[in-house]
C-alpha cells in the first residue's frame, strides 16, 4: 500500500502529513484536532496555538490510555469467560458421559433382574421367617465378636435393642412383599 500524502491546515499551521490510512480519514482526524483546539482558545483568549495544541495532545493521550485500559480490562474478562465456558463444557461432557454410563448399567440390571424374575418363577417359593424369628436368629450373643456382613449385603448386625416397632413395620412391609411374590 502506497503512503497519501495529506496537507492539513489545524489554526493556521499548514502541515503535510504521509500516511498509509486513506485521505479522509487523515483529513477527519486534522479537523477533530483543529476542533478540540478551537474549544480551547475559545475558552481563554490568552491562550496561544501551542499551549492548545499541547492541552490537546494531553488530552487525547488521556483518552487513548483510558481506552486501551479498558480494552485490556475486556480483553481479560472475555479470556475470564471464555475459559469458564471451557470449565463448563468439559463439565457438562462428563457429565453426558456419567449419564450414559448409567443409563447401560440400568439397562443391564433391568434385563438382569427380568431375568431373575422368569428364574425365580420356576422355582418353587420358599416360605418366609417370621421378623421376629429372624431377628432372633441373628442376634449375637453380648460379649460374642460382631459379625460383619457379607460383601454385597445392605444389612447391617443389629442387636435386640436396636430393634423399634418402626424398624418391625418396615420389615413387615418387605415380608408382606415376599409373602404375596
Amino acid at each position: 500500500m502506497s503512503k497519501n500524502r495529506v496537507k492539513l491546515n489545524i489554526c493556521g499551521c499548514e502541515c503535510v502529513i504521509s500516511s498509509d490510512d486513506s485521505e479522509s480519514y487523515v483529513r477527519s482526524i486534522g479537523d477533530e484536532v483543529e476542533k478540540a483546539m478551537e474549544d480551547i482558545t475559545g475558552k481563554n483568549e490568552r491562550i496561544s496555538v501551542t499551549m492548545a495544541a499541547i492541552i490537546t495532545a494531553l488530552r487525547f493521550c488521556d483518552e487513548s490510555h483510558k481506552s486501551a485500559n479498558g480494552a485490556d480490562n475486556l480483553r481479560s474478562q472475555i479470556k475470564d469467560y471464555l475459559e469458564d465456558s471451557s470449565h463448563a463444557r468439559t463439565e457438562a461432557e462428563e457429565a453426558r458421559r456419567e449419564i450414559e454410563r448409567l443409563k447401560r448399567e440400568i439397562q443391564t440390571l433391568r434385563a438382569r433382574l427380568s431375568e431373575d424374575g422368569e428364574s425365580a418363577a420356576d422355582k418353587p417359593a420358599q416360605p418366609v421367617q417370621p421378623a421376629q424369628e429372624a431377628r432372633a436368629q441373628k442376634a449375637p450373643v453380648p460379649g460374642s465378636p460382631v459379625q460383619r456382613p457379607q460383601a454385597g449385603s445392605y444389612s447391617r448386625v443389629m442387636q435386640q435393642h436396636d430393634v423399634t416397632a418402626e424398624q418391625e413395620g418396615f420389615m413387615s412391609f418387605f415380608e408382606k412383599k415376599n409373602d404375596e411374590q
